[in-house]
């Protein structure tokens, strides 16, 4: 524990303290507490700059746990046994993540090595000419030969401190030689498709056949019937697994009856194939990785997704954990739940750490990547509760005098947080005990709208509902009434008695229909458990209750997003122990008996690989008597008594939007204005044209419809708070309506003379970037770039996300694309479309978009048209790159055609960044540790032992993680006519030390950033064009016809389409 000098009190951590060993009873040596803690304080700012964590205009926060000292792979303390790494047995190991002596840990697998390397070299001469070749092709407007495409590994880098780290991988053996894969198809059976009446609650549109729990249980009872000695798993979507052929009836056909409903289901589950599954072929492969075939990617996809499914099912089948989507898996049940305690108390959502598993191939072996994750669900419980905790149970509040609208606005927002949960049904017995009925899923509160359709007929005839308030939309159970008929299935079946105490043809309530035995409660809103257009079915709120486990597409508040930054941001060590404590618990990895039937086993300890600290570049700015270069730190740097490298164009026609409430901050504008202009060298004008600043007094639109007649270059707006709508109305109006750049600032942040000076520095780099500035460069250009020859080009698509299924089918893909204009790669101007949504591969617009980048070059380099193109393609999966290739590649070839001269053509070079990955890196070495973290160093980099040597790919982590596990980015090259034509087996050294560096030229920043510029700029456009259209990707409002289509989205103004107006 550290004093308050931040020494640290304890040595170490004794021989059984705990797994971080920090201040334990004893121990050994290191295990001190946070030994800067604030050491640089000054002039603080958040994000880097003149300020932030370490950097800034005073240092900022430079201190950050030293302590961890010798005692093994993470913070020192439990010295241990003599077990291995993470996980090594009861006494843990000589230096394993709890500590130990030394640094001791499995070293990489030399036989892997050995693979690896003998690869390289038996496949390095033939591709070196190969891609000589490509690099002479000419230009088409189809894809090159197919030798271009996903080209070999030219070799391994080298560059950079060596090390080793664990990987989040264990190593995955399967014995089997072959396995038998089956595609389900699950149908009603020809006698029970007579019209079956659409219900209220449990029964939604099977037309398609069930969905979701339903259809689970009818797989998991249809693989139930088979014979006994089979040995199957499933995903119990649509596959089964099988090792050896199933013993099936002759039309391949099993009969399922669903029986926990009030009528029986009747399914017929029909098993097509099975097809050969031949995992000798994989292990070969990835033994000897002598397939050279590159038009097939990624390899073996059948037989991996079907160890895959093996690996998933007993977590599924597991009644107290839930999967979600095809990999992540998490426990909600009373003893294993782990979920973030600091979510607000009236929050409709719980966030629940699980774990993650894929199996990947690697060269020389299979292995499992296992990582934690997390995921927000509903908040489990009784809805009568619920109701009651929110103060909602007012209904009898309700008159002809007091229709209270806030409140209608309340219950509307619970009825949208409970629409199609999962509830439990209880029934009230004769005793006051409570029975389970059949689970459904719950439509919302009761409105009077219910029983209508939307064309306001009756849904059911005859059944004359009468509101006692009908202008207010929900009710309580006193509140309505409705006529009581005898429902009749078969009009020979016999008349049934009506409900105790009521009779058919009747005006009754519907407290008085559903109180069986308790006194229900007329203060809460009745619950429908009908789906829209159903016919409803009312139940008391008492009677339901929410079950636990259920995923939910939500829209988290601010407090709610803070819980769930807080939850899911641990240390190394913390997700590295779960990983393999909790995940090998909840995943079954040990004593799993359907694994064992299939052969498959899987490692006990995490993999280790080797990898490589590259140093980083030095960074140029302005300084007396010319260019000072400054060496940065810890992955960043101090830009103190220096200035911008190249200021953008003057900014002479400025001034400061302030709102009713706030004093005017004119003395901190001019004070700012000042800083910039004599501390950073941005060019502008000392003085507003209006020298009081605007007061925003009317709506957005009037007061930004003044300014506009002004024409001014650049506004800066003080904001009062953090405001999502007001921020996203300002840049609408500034980006998209009236094209002048807008600066916004929190207003806490601007007027707190603490750390002003590092905020002020902050906001002072957008401004010239936005000014077409440039911050700073690299001392040493990067080789490839410096010529002026190379022009680097992003772009990312983003999709609705978390919305409810209706209102995403409305909603647009938004597309960004940046591309350099210069050397220092400094500016990056945007261009911004949209398409149909949820389609990740791109349009034709693609065409367009990439001629005016290409044209944009030219205007800024005498009209001359890049030698080279090297692309960064952000967010696809690995089962998209060979689309890109086939889809995207091509409409990139066809705008160089429509450019470039019939004689001369770029080369191009296309790498995938990805970010959205599971694999993570832990230290071994106590001594090349970050600090703070405790994640890898800045500049750390993988290119062997979890890849595969065929596919030229590496882990970058070019960033120093303050907090949390450090997430490397992940790079893969599809296609290069570039790199390997012009450095040969330097290739991968030149791309890997090009990559890394280029992570400290993202222009905001004086740190290295987590991707390489282009691809982050390009999420940066895509995030503000969802801004411009935030009215599109808002589900809790409607939209318009004529908003919803894909080319109807808001566009950026001219005057600002080829400045970074993103940034």
């Amino acid at each position: 524990m550290a004093d308050n000098r931040g020494r640290g009190r304890g040595r170490g951590g004794g021989r059984g303290g705990n797994f971080t060993g920090v201040g334990n009873e004893r121990g050994g040596r290191g295990g001190g507490g946070d030994r800067g803690g604030g050491r640089g304080g000054g002039f603080g700012g958040d994000r880097g700059g003149y300020g932030g964590d370490r950097g800034g205009y005073g240092g900022g926060d430079r201190g950050g746990g030293r302590g961890g000292g010798r005692g093994g792979g993470y913070q020192g303390g439990d010295r241990g046994g003599r077990g291995g790494s993470y996980g090594g047995g009861d006494r843990g190991g000589r230096g394993d993540f709890r500590g130990g002596r030394g640094d001791f840990h499995n070293q990489p697998d030399p036989q892997i090595h050995a693979i690896e390397d003998a690869w390289i070299q038996a496949n390095s001469s033939p591709a070196g000419q190969l891609t000589k070749k490509i690099g002479k092709l000419a230009v088409s407007d189809t894809p090159g030969p197919s030798n271009a495409l996903f080209p070999l590994r030219p070799s391994f880098g080298i560059h950079g401190t060596q090390t080793v780290l664990w990987a989040n991988y264990f190593r995955l053996n399967v014995a089997v030689k072959s396995l038998f894969a089956y595609t389900l198809t699950i149908s009603r059976p020809a006698e029970d498709k007579a019209d079956r009446p659409k219900r209220g609650g449990n029964n939604t549109d099977d037309s398609d056949g069930p969905k979701g729990k339903k259809l689970a249980l009818v797989i998991k009872l249809a693989l139930e019937q088979l014979p006994e000695k089979a040995v199957v798993a499933s995903e119990f979507k649509q596959r089964v697994i099988s090792l050896q052929k199933l013993d099936l009836p002759p039309n391949a056909q099993v009969n399922v009856e669903l029986t926990d409903r009030a009528r029986p289901e009747k399914w017929v589950v029909t098993f097509n194939g099975p097809d050969s599954i031949q995992v000798d072929d994989l292990m070969d492969y990835l033994s000897t990785m002598k397939d050279m075939d590159n038009t097939d990617f990624p390899k073996f996809a059948r037989e991996i997704d079907a160890i895959g499914v093996i690996l998933g099912h007993t977590a599924r089948m597991d009644p107290g954990a839930t999967a979600v989507g095809s990999g992540r898996f998490f426990a909600f049940d009373n003893t294993r739940a782990d979920s973030a305690d600091r979510l607000p108390d009236l929050s409709m959502v719980t966030i629940l750490r699980g774990y993650f598993q894929s199996v990947r191939p690697a060269t020389g072996r299979l292995l499992v990547n296992t990582n934690v994750t997390h995921g927000i669900f509903r908040r489990a419980g009784k809805l009568s509760h619920m109701l009651a905790a929110r103060r909602l149970n007012r209904m009898q509040s309700i008159s002809a005098q007091n229709i209270d609208r806030a409140y209608e606005g309340q219950l509307r927002a619970f009825s949208r947080a409970i629409g199609k949960a999962r509830v439990r049904v209880w029934t009230p017995g004769k005793n006051g005990q409570m029975t389970p009925q059949q689970d459904r899923t719950v439509g919302g509160l009761a409105t009077t709208r219910d029983h209508m359709n939307k064309k306001g007929e009756e849904i059911e005839e005859g059944r004359a509902y009468h509101y006692t308030f009908p202008g207010f939309p929900y009710y309580g159970p006193d509140r309505v009434k409705f006529l009581l008929q005898e429902r009749k299935e078969d009009p020979a079946q016999k008349p049934k008695p009506a409900p105790k105490g009521l009779k058919w043809g009747t005006m009754v309530t519907l407290i008085a229909h559903l109180e069986y035995g308790f006194k229900a409660d007329p203060n809460l809103p009745v619950i429908n458990t009908a789906l829209p257009g159903q016919r409803p079915t009312y139940l008391l709120a008492e009677l339901v209750e929410i079950l636990p486990g259920q995923p939910i597409k939500a829209k988290l508040s601010p407090m709610e997003q803070d819980a769930m930054i807080q939850f899911a941001c641990r240390p190394p060590p913390n997700n590295a122990q779960s990983i393999v404590s909790s995940a090998r618990q909840l995943l079954t990895y040990d004593n799993n008996q359907l694994l064992n039937s299939f052969g498959i086993a899987i490692g006990k300890q995490l993999i280790t690989v080797k990898a490589r600290q590259l140093p980083p570049p030095q960074v140029a700015y302005s300084g007396r008597g010319g260019n000072q270069s400054v060496l940065p730190a810890d992955g960043g740097w101090l830009m103190k008594m220096v200035k911008v490298i190249k200021p953008g164009q003057n900014i002479n026609k400025w001034t400061y939007l302030w709102f009713p409430g706030q004093d005017n901050p004119k003395l901190t504008v001019n004070a700012f204005v000042k800083f910039m202009i004599n501390n950073m060298g941005i060019r502008m004008s000392a003085t507003s044209f209006a020298p009081d600043g605007v007061r925003a007094t009317g709506t957005p639109e009037t007061t930004f419809a003044g300014l506009a007649k002004e024409k001014p270059q650049m506004v800066f707006v003080v904001l009062p708070s953090k405001d999502a709508g007001t921020y996203n109305t300002i840049k609408k109006l500034g980006d998209t309506t009236h094209g002048f750049q807008t600066v916004c600032v929190q207003a806490d942040k601007f007027l707190n003379e603490k750390g002003q000076l590092g905020y002020f520095a902050n906001v002072g780099m957008k401004v010239n970037l936005k000014a077409g500035g440039t911050n700073h460069k690299l001392t040493n250009d990067i080789e490839l770039i410096k010529t002026g020859k190379t022009m680097v080009v992003g772009y990312d698509v983003t999709h609705p996300t978390n919305m409810a299924p209706g209102a995403a089918a409305n909603a647009p893909s938004l597309v960004g694309l940046v591309a350099s204009i210069d050397r220092d790669m400094s500016q990056w101007p945007a261009y911004v479309w949209s398409m149909k949504g949820k389609v990740e591969m791109l349009d034709d617009t693609l065409v367009k978009g990439f001629v005016s980048r290409l044209q944009l070059w030219a205007r800024n380099n005498r009209g001359e048209y890049p030698d080279n193109i090297v692309i960064f393609r952000d967010g696809v999966s690995e089962g998209q790159f060979s689309q890109v290739l086939d889809q995207e590649l091509p409409k990139i070839r066809q705008a160089c055609l429509q450019v470039y001269a019939p004689s001369k053509r770029p080369r191009i070079s296309l790498i995938v960044s990805v970010k959205r990955h599971q694999t993570r890196f832990y230290p071994t070495n106590p001594d090349q540790i970050h600090p703070r973290s405790k994640s890898p160093r800045e500049g750390t980099i993988v290119d062997r032992g979890v890849t595969s040597v065929r596919y030229w790919d590496f882990f970058l982590q070019a960033h120093a993680s303050l907090q949390g596990t450090a997430r490397p980015a992940h790079y893969t090259v599809l296609l290069d006519e570039i790199f390997r034509a012009d450095y040969g087996a330097e290739a991968a050294n030149v791309l890997e030390k090009m990559t890394h560096d280029m992570c400290y030229l993202f222009g905001r920043a004086t740190k290295a950033v987590s991707i390489c510029p282009p691809a982050y700029y390009a999420d940066l456009v895509c995030t503000r064009a969802r801004i411009h259209n935030d009215d599109l990707f808002d589900d809790s409002q409607s939209v318009t016809s004529g908003r919803s289509a894909a080319g109807a989205t808001r566009v950026v103004h001219n005057a600002l389409k080829d400045t970074m107006y993103y940034i």
